[in-house]
């Protein structure tokens, strides 16, 4: 999979990485992803972060830059449904990610929280988990966990959305 970058008017931004790249879309952003499921921008970094669905575990947040290569299928910490490994964990080139599990969560939708009701959730990453069946919160500092926490486990639903409302709840 890839991330496409666009400008607002639909025309493609001339400073895209593969832009002047006869064997590549111009669109294309970054590439090597599995399922991209959740798309943020950072509140404080501008940095865009995004979250994917691995395999039988695998499950990644990374924060994409241009012209970089993700890995799929390469690089995974997931497996095959029916068992084996898939590629290695690492390889020179390839970028790894910021966190992953295993077992998947199935990370799908994912937003900072930017409100004021929870000051101590302040710039928090949450992900809405399908077959996690909560809200996962991650606390970064600069790239580095620091901290995971779930919430709303007893719900037992398929999280499909997560974002800050309006009211900064």
């Amino acid at each position: 999979g890839k991330v496409m970058r666009f400008n607002l008017d639909g025309t493609i931004p001339q400073d895209n990485p593969f832009v002047n790249t006869k064997e590549a879309k111009p669109e294309i952003y970054s590439y090597g992803h599995r399922n991209p499921q959740g798309l943020t921008i950072h509140p404080e970094t501008g940095e865009i972060w995004e979250a994917e669905m691995g395999p039988r575990g695998g499950d990644e947040v990374n924060v994409i830059a241009a012209g970089k290569n993700y890995g799929w299928t390469v690089i995974t910490y997931g497996k095959e449904y029916y068992g084996p490994r898939i590629g290695d964990t690492q390889k020179k080139g390839m970028e790894q990610p910021l966190t992953y599990w295993v077992p998947s969560i199935s990370a799908s939708a994912i937003a900072f929280y930017t409100g004021d009701k929870f000051p101590e959730w302040k710039n928090s990453l949450f992900l809405a988990t399908l077959s996690g069946n909560h809200v996962h919160r991650v606390v970064f500092n600069g790239r580095k966990i620091e901290k995971e926490e779930e919430y709303l486990n007893a719900l037992e639903y398929r999280w499909r959305s997560v974002r800050t409302g309006p009211d900064g709840y």
